[in-house]
């Protein structure tokens, strides 16, 4: 399903349960910033992608978005799992610090790993859901 907001098209992946942008949009004007999967569940249909994103000197290695945070001027979700081996919850707590604060809602979740949506999917949608509808 595709769906715009913000003026951001977002592609929502039902059996992967998550938004992701289309393409620079979500460094410009994020709406979205869920925390999930990792950048080869992007790619896993392009291996040339995830390749040239984690090769020797690949942006994988290098970037880091925390400095730009403070520029994003739409409302942003941030959604963290507790036990997220990948990004450690005072990581994702950093990520919503450096977001404008009368902007960003961050949620935190108890025995959730990395993928929050397929951890916790309920109260992950409806978390989703709530924070849409109030835009």
């Amino acid at each position: 399903m595709q769906v715009t907001v913000n003026g951001v098209r977002l592609f929502f992946d039902v059996e992967g349960a998550k938004f992701v942008a289309d393409g620079p949009a979500m460094r410009e004007k994020p709406t979205l910033l869920l925390l999930h999967g990792g950048p080869e569940r992007r790619a896993v249909n392009r291996p040339e992608v995830l390749h040239w994103f984690t090769r020797p000197g690949g942006e994988a290695h290098s970037f880091d978005m925390l400095g730009d945070l403070h520029r994003i001027q739409c409302p942003t979700l941030v959604l963290g799992g507790e036990d997220d081996p990948m990004l450690p919850i005072e990581c994702q707590a950093d990520i919503a610090a450096a977001l404008p604060q009368h902007l960003v809602q961050f949620e935190r979740f108890a025995d959730c790993g990395h993928a929050v949506v397929p951890d916790a999917p309920e109260r992950a949608m409806a978390v989703i859901r709530d924070f849409i509808e109030r835009q």
